[in-house]
Formats: structure tokens, sequence, C-alpha cells
């Protein structure tokens, strides 16, 4: 998809509008997910040996003869990255689509996808009206922000994941909710929570490669958008109440930044999916996916929302900026909000792509917020800004139109759903948005209308007989994400009665470790994944649950089949 932004520019370039074309991909490469129980083709030297001779001739006849893992190998077992894995074929005729939907159809991996470039959107804007709207009017286009922020105004606990352009933590409005990763030391050059990432304190750039994920230049038709993933981050959760600039419908949940451009390089699908797996493992609630295109799946991406969706974590995206009923992706895959836009006059934005498969509608156009400033535009991008989105040329904020808008609004919502009913699941959440949206007569379908309000109405009060206050103690998991066993450690202040429960999102208890009378000290006990019975649990987010001392601690687990 493209996002939304930069109506100067359109003017310029005389067109009405930048319709979004089907993703292109990265040549030579093909992803797949393996099955679990299967053995995996990658040996150790990068070569591929399928056991299946079927397999080895569509892989031969492909010249698909190299592969390597699609995440960092440190820190991860090799039953984890095996799952994914990035192959190579260096034919020049090489046709990724064409060897996915065969590959596919042998049902030899679970998903199969070329290596998509995913794109933004670059639509007309008329920025005159007056700053935040969507925050503040209680005309037909409102959504009743300030309602909700009398019952939540989140939690720092919720973590939003941000997967754009970019997220600039140290601008003045975003530093105070900026996710920190709690197990890692800044800059000392090592990979201190064993994550396989090297000091990715504030998230990861998963298209460089490498531990800054604030923007870099990125630019489309000409014009600099890598503004675009700070812009959506400000309204997801920009600090509210500070005295400064904007406000995000988060109010006070965080900010995970997980950049997927790789400087000037497209978003890649596997930039997504390193994005959509370490937002899982690092235990976001929401996931917030200004992006897509019209691409064929073949069940790849459809399978990483899968997992998303089951680990716990809400998955919210865009669905366009087209003006018609072409399906968008990943907005229109199962387990995914996909988000519509509406005007201040709670019309259908007239760019919003609409169709059935459209969840829910949000304020998308004429959007003030946060923009970077870790780096500076160049001379037009500057001009374009000033003219045509209300910068001021100095101070960090814009104004911009597009469901990727739209998309950050009801990310933050769902965010303040998830800190008054901690106990809902994923699945849940994006229910509980669509039951309390306003049926409302659009000229196409675009879903129900956001209430703000009416979605966190009543939780807190259930909610809250179901929090139990958090100890001071610590409960550790190495590996996390694991398969198909996790070593969990723990430490008890004095010798008593201690618990160590495994459960599952509905509180359903899987396993019992511990119960019984551990000495004061250090602990551990290995979790293989099993129930009580022995059997093998699904893929998804568990939840450690420790007792001991009269005090509480929990961590979440993610098991990966």
């Amino acid at each position: 998809m493209r996002c939304a932004c930069l109506g100067l520019l359109v003017v310029l370039l005389a067109t009405q509008g930048v319709a979004v074309a089907g993703s292109a991909y990265q040549p030579g490469e093909l992803l797949v997910r393996q099955h679990a129980d299967r053995a995996p083709l990658l040996t150790a030297d990068g070569k591929l040996l399928p056991a299946d001779g079927g397999l080895a001739a569509i892989l031969e006849r492909y010249g698909l003869d190299r592969a390597e893992p699609l995440l960092p190998g440190d820190g991860r077992p090799a039953a984890v990255n095996l799952l994914f894995l990035r192959l190579y074929s260096e034919r020049p005729d090489f046709d990724p689509v064409r060897a996915a939907a065969e590959l596919t159809a042998g049902g030899w991996f679970r998903a199969v996808s070329p290596n998509y470039r995913h794109q933004l959107c670059i639509l007309p804007d008329d920025p005159d009206l007056a700053l935040q709207w969507h925050v503040v009017t209680s005309g037909a286009g409102g959504v009743g922000l300030p309602q909700a922020w009398e019952i939540t105004q989140g939690d720092p606990g919720v973590v939003i994941a941000i997967l754009d352009t970019g997220l600039d933590y140290s601008h003045p409005d975003l530093a105070a909710n900026a996710w920190q990763n709690p197990g890692e030391i800044a800059g000392n050059g090592l990979d201190d929570d064993a994550n396989g990432y090297v000091d990715d304190l504030h998230g990861w750039d998963c298209g460089a490669g490498d531990a800054d994920p604030r923007p870099e230049p990125y630019f489309e038709l000409g014009v600099d958008v890598g503004f675009h993933g700070t812009h959506c981050a400000g309204i997801a959760a920009a600090a509210t109440n500070n005295g400064l600039g904007v406000a995000g419908a988060g109010w006070g949940c965080r900010l995970m930044g997980l950049k997927l451009t790789g400087g000037a390089e497209p978003f890649t699908t596997a930039a997504v999916t390193e994005a959509v797996l370490y937002a899982v493992a690092e235990g976001a609630a929401v996931i917030s996916m200004s992006f897509g295109g019209t691409y064929q799946d073949f069940g790849f991406m459809q399978s990483l929302m899968d997992d998303a969706t089951a680990a716990g974590v809400v998955c919210v995206a865009a669905a366009g900026n087209n003006n018609d009923s072409t399906l968008m992706y990943p907005a229109a895959l199962n387990n995914v909000l996909a988000v519509g836009a509406i005007s201040e006059s709670g019309q259908r934005a007239s760019f919003s792509s609409y169709g059935s498969w459209v969840d829910v509608a949000a304020p998308g156009e004429h959007i003030w917020s946060t923009i970077s400033q870790n780096y500076q535009f160049d001379l037009l991008s500057r001009l374009l800004f000033m003219l045509s989105y209300g910068w001021n040329g100095s101070d960090p904020y814009m104004y911009c139109d597009g469901t990727s808008m739209a998309c950050p609004l009801v990310a933050g919502v769902c965010a303040l759903v998830r800190a008054a009913g901690p106990q809902l699941s994923a699945v849940q959440v994006v229910e509980r948005l669509v039951e309390t949206g306003d049926v409302v007569g659009f000229d196409q379908p675009i879903g129900v209308k956001l209430n703000a309000f009416a979605a966190v109405d009543g939780l807190s009060l259930s909610a809250a007989a179901d929090r139990t206050p958090q100890a001071r103690l610590g409960v550790s998991a190495q590996p996390n994400p694991f398969n198909p066993q996790t070593r969990i450690g723990f430490s008890i202040p004095a010798r008593s009665w201690v618990r160590l429960g495994i459960y599952d999102l509905t509180g359903r208890r899987v396993r019992q470790l511990v119960d019984g009378e551990l000495s004061a000290g250090a602990h551990h006990m290995v979790w293989d994944g099993a129930d009580e019975a022995g059997r093998s649990q699904p893929s998804g987010l568990y939840i450690a649950r420790l007792e001991a001392a009269g005090l509480l601690a929990t961590r979440k687990l993610t098991l990966v089949k």
C-alpha cells in the first residue's frame, strides 16, 4: 500500500492521486515457513537438502539451491531459526510468484511467499482544519476519545509496535512514551537479553539490520516521506497531558519502533516478518501497520498474522487509499483489523478503500501529529511540507491524510482497551471495537465508525477484580520464543511455598511446574511445551505465573512451531 501524504507533490505532478500498484519483489528470493515437525531444508553450509524427490525437482527447476535463516541466529535455538528461511536463485528468469504457487500447492511448507516490496501511499491534502479535530470534535466525525480517557489513560505496560519507516524516539513529544527493552544495556555491543539482537534498546531496524529504528530519508516520487512512521506514532501514543505538542490516543502506552525501510530500500515481506516476530517476542500488545499492497499472499503473511494473534497481539492495518474495493494486504487478511478513513464531517474520506472486508472507520483526513527531527529534510520536501501540510519549518509537527493515519488511531484505542481490560484476548479486543462501533450509513462500506468511549466503557470495573498486584519477583525465560523447550528461571527472597504454573490466555492452567516448598535463592525449571498429560501445545502466547512468599510475578512465553 502506500501511506497518506503529500498533496502539493501530486499537484506538481499534474495528477489527481497516485493509485496503488501491486508490489514488486526482491529478485532471486523466496521466503518459506517450514512445518515444525518436518526435517529442515537448510544444511550447515547453507545448501538445500530436501528429503522428498518431488520437492527436490521443483527446487532444481527454479534454481533454488541456497538458503539462510530469515532471523538472526544468536540467542535463538536452531529449531526456531529454521522455521523461517530465505531461499535464493541466481537464474535471471526466476519467477518467485510461480515458484511460490507451485511449492504451496505441493504442501511441503506451511507457507511460501515472494519477498515482496511494500510501498507507502501518496495522496492529496488540504490542511486547513483545526489542530487534532479527531481528538476534540464532538461532531459527526468524533470518536469519543476525551470520554474514553476519563475511564483509562492507558498503561506503560501496554506496548504499541509501529511497523513503518522508523520512529524518532528522541522526539520531544514521543521520548517519554518510547519503549525501552528492560533486558538490554545500551551501547555495550552485547546481546544482554539473548534475544538475537545487540543493543536493541528502543526496537530494531529490520530493513538495515541494526539497532537504530529512527527514520532516514525515504523518497517516493521525489519527496522524502521518512517522517511517516513518526507521524503514525504520535497519533497512536504521543505523550499526553505533558504541556507539549499533541495528544496520542493511547495516552500513557508505550511505542516500540520497528523500522522496515532499510534506508532507501523499500519495505519487504522479510522485514515485515522479522518485525512482527520481534514485536511478539518482546511483548507488544498491538501492532500498527500503515502499509500494504495487492500482492498474492500464498498464506505466508496470513500465517504470520495468525501466529501474532495466537500470541495475544492485536494486528491493525490501513485499508488503503485507492477509493475502490480492491483487497489490500495485510489489512484484508483474517485476524487483522482493517481500518478505513473518515472526514471531520463523518463521511467516508474520498480516498479511502472500501468493501465488506474493512472492519472499522476512523478519522484520517487532516490529522495533525509528530514528524521526525533526527535528520534534516531536503529543500524540496521542506518546501512542500510548509506549503501543503502546515509545517512551520522548525517545530516537528504537521498534517497528513490517509488510512495510514486512521490505522494508528485505532491501534491507540486498542491499546486503551488492553489497558482497561487486560483479560481480553487479541480476538476479543478486535471483536469489541467492531461490536461497540457506531453503525453509520457511509456511501460505501468501511465498517462501523470507531467509538473509543464505548470500546472501554465498563471494562475497568470488570478488569479490576482480575488484577493482582505485580510482585518484586523476577522471572526469566531462555530462549523466548522457544521450540521445543524453554528454561524458566526465578529467585525467591526466603524459603517459602512456591507455585509455578503455565497458563494460556483464557486463564486455563496448562502445566504445573512447581507446587512445593523451595529454599531461598535462584531456581530454574524447564517447560517442554506440553500439558499435564504430555500433549504438545499449539503455537501461541502462554503465561508463566510464579507465586512465592506472598508475592506474584508473571512472564510471557511464546511457543513457536
